[in-house]
């Protein structure tokens, strides 16, 4: 198909960006069948091996930047756009999948993360005044982390994508809370 609006899968991303209810439960649902589809545990195991590949690879060239797009239009100023209860909802689920991504697409993310420069524009939601969405941030670089990819390793060093997360810390003080156990365990993966 050349034209990437009328596929199945981004008429399903749409509906799940456009959800008006203000809890998302569509979109939640909608979500949970996106992750089903492109988990390639559920992707059969063919004679032709080369399926499970050739569908990630039509998904990240025709149907990420449409999955992406809020998370990328909402994060374009290096600050959070639109702060309020349900984009910010909306981007956690992003987020959600988007780690799950990380966890089971190590060659496709990797090549969408770095070209687009994700997880800078990610971690700008660690300033969401919505702690869940900067925790979902924060779970998002801690899988690429844990992934200890060298690629990933200088992509965060050389960006000082530490940045955004040291702030976050500093800006959240004294508070002993779940965003500063998140942060320390962090970087206690790290010095381990």
């Amino acid at each position: 198909q050349s034209d990437d609006d009328i596929l199945l899968i981004n008429v399903v991303i749409e509906q799940m960006i456009c959800d008006t209810d203000p809890e998302l439960g569509g979109a939640v649902q909608l979500m949970g069948l996106l992750r089903t589809l492109i988990d390639p545990e559920n992707m059969l195991a063919t004679t032709n091996k080369t399926e499970k590949s050739e569908f990630l690879n039509f998904f990240y060239n025709h149907c990420m930047h449409v999955l992406t797009a809020p998370l990328l239009t909402n994060t374009s100023e290096d600050k959070c756009e639109k702060d309020n209860y349900q984009t910010a909802q909306l981007l956690a689920l992003i987020l959600e999948l988007l780690t799950f991504c990380v966890e089971h697409h190590t060659y496709h993310i990797k090549n969408y993360i770095m070209n687009k420069d994700l997880l800078r524009r990610v971690l700008v939601l660690m300033n969401s005044k919505h702690t869940f969405l900067a925790l979902c941030a924060l779970r998002f670089m801690r899988r690429i982390i844990g992934l200890k990819d060298e690629f990933y390793n200088r992509y965060i060093t050389k960006g000082n994508l530490f940045e955004p997360v040291i702030n976050a810390l500093l800006d959240n003080g004294t508070r002993y809370n779940l965003l500063n156990s998140a942060v320390i365990e962090l970087f206690e993966f790290i010095r381990v």
